[in-house]
C-alpha cells in the first residue's frame, strides 16, 4: 500500500503501511504469526513517535478551514433570505445581491483550499 501526495495521514494508514513493510521484512526469519504481531509493535510505535503524531491528530470540525468556508459560503445569502422573510429590512437589488454573492465566493475559495491543503482527518 503507497500513500499518495496529498492524500490525509491517519495513524490506521502509516500503521498498516509499517505493519506490512515490517511483516515482509520479518517474514523470512519467523512464522507468519510472529511476523505479523512484531509488525504490529513496530507500527504503533511508529504511529505514537512524537515527530508524527501532530500530522496523524485528527483536527476538529470547528477548526477545519473546508467546514468553515461551507458554512461562510452557505451563510451569506442564507442570512440574506432569512432576515427578509422575518420582515429585516435588507436593502434589496444589485447591491446586496452582489456582496452575498462575493461573500459566498470567498467562502467557497476558503473551503477548496481547506480541502486542497489538509492533511488530517476530521475527529
Amino acid at each position: 500500500m503507497t500513500l499518495k501526495a496529498r492524500t490525509a495521514i491517519t495513524r490506521t494508514k502509516l500503521a498498516d503501511v509499517v505493519a506490512e513493510a515490517a511483516e515482509a521484512a520479518l517474514a523470512e526469519r519467523a512464522t507468519l504469526d510472529q511476523a505479523q504481531s512484531e509488525a504490529r509493535r513496530v507500527a504503533e510505535r511508529v504511529a505514537a513517535d512524537p515527530r508524527l503524531a501532530p500530522a496523524l491528530t485528527p483536527v476538529s470540525r470547528f477548526e477545519s478551514q473546508t467546514l468553515r468556508g461551507i458554512v461562510i459560503a452557505a451563510g451569506a445569502p442564507l442570512l440574506v433570505a432569512l432576515g427578509r422573510l422575518s420582515g429585516v429590512e435588507i436593502a434589496e437589488g444589485d447591491a446586496a445581491t452582489v456582496v452575498a454573492t462575493l461573500l459566498s465566493l470567498a467562502g467557497a475559495a476558503y473551503a477548496w483550499f481547506g480541502r486542497e491543503t489538509t492533511t488530517r482527518p476530521l475527529a
